[in-house]
């Protein structure tokens, strides 16, 4: 992401300062010692005076965050200039890829013979599969760090800032199995409330947020971590499964897209010499 930030202003990626708190820090955090210890040199632990009320240890380092709309918008262009297509049509299998003619993906030639199968929930049935709802709330209120705090209830506040004048995402929630779509104005109240107490500074002058949208987003998780693996339907089909990160989606995507590209062309290399 520095890399690409750096050949690509318009991709949408901001780089910062990334700020940890820990009320009730495991025992690895606590007897960390950076100086026995081959850490970035951005690292830092945070000193007793520095950390919120209610917190025990913390520590900074060099992050990025990106504006997804923004950065979306490059990844297309950047796919597009490369060659790619975009098709749009309803699926009930994933199966179902094979038997569309290639005419109609806009190319000459077979029918896919290779699916990458990243459709976030799976598509096919997998039991292992669940729904996470997370709440969030995007302000207008303006932030140079990102910040994390993990509180001793298990629970946590956050905020991520928007660079490319998209605001800053407050956070947030985890929540099992809870299908539930519309946002709640009570939980937004409590996500201010605390993050305002964590990190005033973010209030600004005005000493308030400016609340531009409510988010409310429906995870596809996966017990025991994503799905990357390859998958052999038969000699002329092979799908490969990239799905079930939950809410690391754009955290985890060059290292998944990097496992996607070598199974596949590992692949295609038996396909082309079986021997």
């Amino acid at each position: 992401m520095t890399a690409l930030a750096a050949s690509s202003p318009s991709a949408g990626i901001t780089l910062m300062k990334g700020i940890e708190y820990l009320e009730a820090p495991p025992l690895e955090y606590s007897a960390l010692d950076p100086t026995a210890l081959r850490l970035p040199g951005d690292f830092r632990l945070l000193q007793p005076a520095e950390l919120p009320t209610g917190v025990t240890w913390g520590c900074e380092y060099d992050t990025w965050s990106l504006n997804p709309m923004v950065y979306c918008c490059f990844l297309l262009r950047r796919f597009v200039v490369c060659g790619g297509r975009i098709r749009r049509r309803e699926l009930a299998a994933v199966v179902e890829v094979f038997a569309i003619p290639a005419r109609e993906l806009g190319w000459d030639g077979d029918s896919p013979t290779v699916v990458v199968n990243a459709s976030g929930f799976g598509l096919d049935p997998d039991p292992d599969m669940f729904i996470t709802r997370g709440q969030t709330c995007v302000v207008a209120n303006q932030c140079d760090v990102t910040v994390t705090r993990q509180n001793a209830d298990g629970s946590w506040s956050f905020c991520v800032p928007r660079g490319f004048d998209g605001g800053t995402v407050i956070g947030g929630t985890r929540e099992p199995e809870n299908w539930e779509s519309s946002p709640s104005v009570e939980l937004r109240e409590k996500l201010l409330e605390t993050f305002a107490v964590t990190y005033p500074s973010i209030l600004g002058a005005e000493g308030k947020f400016t609340v531009i949208a409510d988010i409310v987003g429906r995870r596809p998780t996966r017990k025991g971590g994503p799905r990357i693996e390859g998958e052999v339907l038969d000699r002329d089909r092979f799908v490969m499964h990239a799905y079930g990160l939950g809410g690391r989606g754009y955290e985890l995507s060059w290292g998944v897209a990097k496992e996607v590209v070598e199974t596949v062309d590992n692949h295609l290399r038996k396909e082309a010499d079986p021997v």
